[in-house]
């Protein structure tokens, strides 16, 4: 049997094509304009050149679902309510070239900067040891039952957003240690209610995630998610 070649166009399982294989992988850019953690002539040229480059899938960036909890002071925040110009703007650039453009949302949870002056949550409140570099980090609290609702939902509201902004499909961050994959480590979550213990409990978080954006979308929108290989 022949393989199927990289350039050949390639039908993902929510029924859309993309012209091939190549996939720009994100990459946090940090160059969200501000105020406002919108995009800007600088993430528009940014995508402009990608998509010129003929890339069959451009990942975005970190695309942060909570004002309150960013990766950096250059990040993009998309949350319900969010002025979607400068979106429409970035997705229509993005697919200017005929590929498609999907936005990688993500929460960090622990993984917060003090200098963002923000207190940092996550599933127990395990602080982060990064040796010498731990200080960089905000004190750390756990997280709330009703919060981590919440946290469920803004998900879920960035990816309607992203749809209605033109976008084709998002990708939720489940790795490098954010608040997703805090969660699915027994080493950082030591919850003893529904949300830890079993790998079962500590995927739940994951799974409410994944169903709920999944409710809010077309199916032709694609829903896509990263986490850590083993």
């Amino acid at each position: 049997m022949t393989k199927p070649s990289i350039f050949e166009p390639f039908t993902l399982p929510n029924g859309s094509t993309l012209p091939h294989r190549l996939c720009k992988a994100a990459m946090e850019e940090n160059l969200a304009v501000q105020p406002g953690q919108l995009p800007g002539d600088k993430l528009f040229s940014l995508y402009d050149r990608w998509a010129k480059g003929g890339t069959g899938l451009l990942l975005s960036g970190n695309v942060m679902v909570d004002p309150s909890a960013l990766t950096g002071p250059g990040g993009v925040v998309l949350e319900k309510g969010t002025d979607l110009t400068p979106f429409k703007q970035w997705a229509q650039i993005g697919k200017s070239h005929g590929g498609q453009f999907w936005l990688q949302i993500s929460h960090p949870g622990r993984q917060l900067y003090k200098s963002l002056g923000e207190t940092a949550v996550s599933p127990s409140g395990v602080e982060l040891d990064l040796g010498k570099f731990s200080s960089l980090f905000a004190p750390v609290r756990k997280l709330e039952v009703a919060e981590i609702e919440t946290i469920i939902t803004r998900f879920a509201d960035t990816a309607e957003a992203a749809q209605e902004a033109g976008f084709d499909g998002v990708q939720i961050h489940g790795a490098h240690g954010y608040l997703i994959s805090q969660f699915l480590s027994p080493l950082n979550n030591k919850r003893d209610d529904e949300w830890g213990g079993s790998l079962e409990n500590r995927a739940r978080f994951l799974i409410r995630i994944v169903e709920a954006v999944r409710k809010r979308v077309k199916l032709s929108f694609g829903v896509g998610l990263k986490l850590n290989s083993a």
